[in-house]
C-alpha cells in the first residue's frame, strides 16, 4: 500500500531529525569542510560577497556558509541565516562570533522580511523543500534587483555513492519506508532539471558548475554506523524494527555494493555537488 506525501508531517519529522543530529552533522561533518563541505568556500566564493552586502543564509543549518560569508562583511554588511531546527541555529550562534549575523527559526516556504537581501546563498537545502517553487517565489521577492542567487546541491545517485550504496538495498527490501513523492537527496542532480526549476522562477544569467569531492567513510562498519546515526537518522525506527535476516540482507548486499570503493582498507567514495548561480533581473 503507498502512503500519500504529507509535506507537514514531513517537515514535522525533518525538523525533529536534525534537532537530534545537528550536533554530529556539525562535527563530524560541515565544521570539518570535508566531502561534500568543500563546497562551502567555493558557493561563497560565488558569491562574491561585498562588506556592505545584506545576504540570506537559506536553511543554514549549523551556520558554516554564514561563519565564511561574515569573513568577508565589513561593519555595515549583513548575514542572517534561517532554518526549522533550533539545535542546529543554536550551534551556529556559538560558532559564529560575530555582531553583523543574526540567525531565525524560519519556514523556507513562509520566509518574508520587510527588507531585500543582496544575495541568497542556500547549501544543500533546496531538493528537501516540499515545494521548491514557493521557496523560489518567495526569495525571489526579498532580493534586490540584479541580487544573486548561489547554491549547492548533490549530484545524482551514481554520482554520490555514499547515499546510494546503503539506501537502494534499504528501498529493495522495505519498498514502503518512505512515502511516494518524499523530496530525495539526489532530486536536483540533474543539472538540467535544476536549470529548468531556476528559469521557471523567473531567474536569470544560470550558471551551473559541477564538482567532483571525495569522502573517506573509513571501515564499513564505520560507514554504516555513521550512515544509520546521521543520514537515515529518520527511518532508523523503521529499519530496526525489521527482522534480523531482512537487516542482516540489507547490510550484506550494502557491503557489496560498497566493495568497489574501497582503498588503502577503507572506503573513498567520489561526491558530485552541482553549485548554481542565477540572477534576480526581473
Amino acid at each position: 500500500m503507498t502512503v500519500k506525501f504529507d509535506p507537514t508531517q514531513y517537515k514535522l519529522t525533518t525538523k525533529t531529525n536534525w534537532n537530534t543530529v545537528a550536533a554530529d552533522y556539525h562535527h563530524n561533518w560541515a565544521a570539518k569542510q570535508i566531502g561534500p563541505f568543500k563546497s562551502t568556500t567555493e558557493l561563497v566564493r560565488e558569491a562574491n560577497i561585498k562588506p556592505t552586502d545584506s545576504v540570506l543564509d537559506l536553511a543554514c543549518g549549523t551556520g558554516v556558509v554564514s561563519k565564511e560569508v561574515s569573513r568577508y562583511l565589513g561593519k555595515d554588511g549583513l548575514v542572517v541565516g534561517v532554518d526549522l531546527s533550533r539545535t542546529a541555529l543554536t550551534i551556529a550562534k556559538k560558532s559564529i562570533q560575530s555582531s553583523n549575523a543574526s540567525f531565525l527559526e524560519i519556514d523556507a516556504e513562509n520566509i518574508g522580511f520587510n527588507f531585500k537581501f543582496d544575495k541568497i546563498l542556500c547549501q544543500y537545502g533546496l531538493m528537501f523543500f516540499p515545494n521548491v517553487k514557493n521557496v523560489l517565489s518567495s526569495i525571489k521577492q526579498i532580493m534586490q534587483k540584479n541580487g544573486k542567487l548561489v547554491l549547492a546541491v548533490h549530484g545524482l545517485s551514481h554520482e554520490v555513492p555514499y547515499f546510494s550504496t546503503i539506501m537502494d538495498p534499504i528501498i529493495v527490501h522495505i519498498p514502503n519506508i518512505r512515502s511516494e513523492g518524499t523530496p530525495t537527496v539526489h532530486r536536483f542532480g540533474n543539472p538540467n532539471d535544476l536549470q529548468d526549476e531556476l528559469s521557471d522562477a523567473g531567474f536569470s544569467d544560470i550558471s551551473i558548475r559541477k564538482y567532483n569531492f571525495s569522502y573517506n567513510a573509513g571501515t564499513f562498519e564505520e560507514y554504516w554506523q555513521d550512515y544509520m546515526c546521521l543520514t537515515a537518522n529518520s527511518i532508523r525506527s523503521k529499519i530496526e524494527s525489521q527482522d534480523s535476516d531482512m537487516i542482516s540482507a540489507i547490510k550484506s548486499e550494502s557491503q557489496r555494493n560498497a566493495s568497489k570503493y574501497i582503498k588503502s582498507e577503507s572506503i573513498t567514495f567520489p561526491w558530485t555537488v552541482l553549485l548554481a548561480s542565477a540572477s534576480n533581473t526581473a
